[in-house]
């Protein structure tokens, strides 16, 4: 998956997602020259931010967006990648024909040839899988020419997803068929992860995550080097339900 060259384009229905779950591949993407660009769809100012809630009752939903505006930027600086927020408000994210027309648009814009997203089945947060849905549906109408935009119709990108939330793998169905190694880049991806402060405890958890994702990727991927690991699973094969 990763190589020279390519366009990619990453998803995140909220301001963590991207850096939790795909953060060491987009690293191995900018290292490889390819370029990379994240959209947020939210701030995930309610779902993310319990941290900010009871440290502070009184303050306010703006107060908690500046926040974790704050922390992505400094997390995609990180990552070396530039990063945009639709702030389409998060839980519930509801993302209905205008806005879906607006992730068309981005899509139309830069022109990837791959996409990363939340998985699709990832149903015990109805933000991820609302988020999924809508790529899907701007992937999957990015190419028609009857459909009228600011910037021209570009091939339909390929599809990948990127883990579900943490521990409920099993009950989503969640079947990695591809792997990659971030082992050389771990550390920087934790370093992205704690420029998330508002969720501390994101490097642990995903440190337990990777290295279990390596266990399964040495065995049946023959990665036989990988420490850390991230997985995903490419729309459209086998493994999709």
């Amino acid at each position: 998956m990763v190589r020279s060259g390519r366009r990619v384009l990453v998803f995140s229905a909220h301001s963590a997602d991207f850096c939790s779950r795909a953060g060491g591949a987009v690293l191995r993407f900018v290292d490889s020259g390819s370029e990379v660009k994240v959209y947020d769809l939210s701030y995930g100012e309610r779902c993310e931010s319990p941290l900010l809630w009871n440290e502070n009752p009184d303050i306010s939903v703006d107060e908690v967006k500046d926040i974790r505006r704050e922390e992505i930027q400094a997390a995609a600086s990180i990552l070396e990648v530039p990063i945009e927020c639709l702030d389409y408000d998060d839980s519930p994210l509801l993302i209905g024909p205008e806005r879906r027309a607006q992730i068309l648009e981005v899509i139309r814009a830069f022109q990837p040839d791959l996409v990363l997203c939340h998985w699709l089945n990832d149903y015990l947060h109805p933000d991820h899988v609302e988020a999924v849905n809508a790529v899907i549906w701007a992937s999957r109408y990015c190419f028609r020419p009857g459909i009228k935009t600011a910037h021209p119709p570009c091939p339909a990108p390929e599809i990948v997803c990127y883990e579900p939330i943490a521990g409920i793998t099993p009950v989503a169905k969640f079947v990695p068929n591809l792997y990659v190694d971030i082992t050389g880049v771990w550390e920087r991806k934790v370093e992205a992860l704690k420029a998330l402060a508002s969720q501390p405890e994101l490097p642990g958890r995903y440190e337990i995550i990777g290295r279990y994702r390596a266990i399964e990727a040495q065995i049946t991927a023959n990665m036989k080097t990988s420490d850390v690991a991230e997985a995903f699973c490419r729309l459209g094969t086998e493994a999709s339900p």
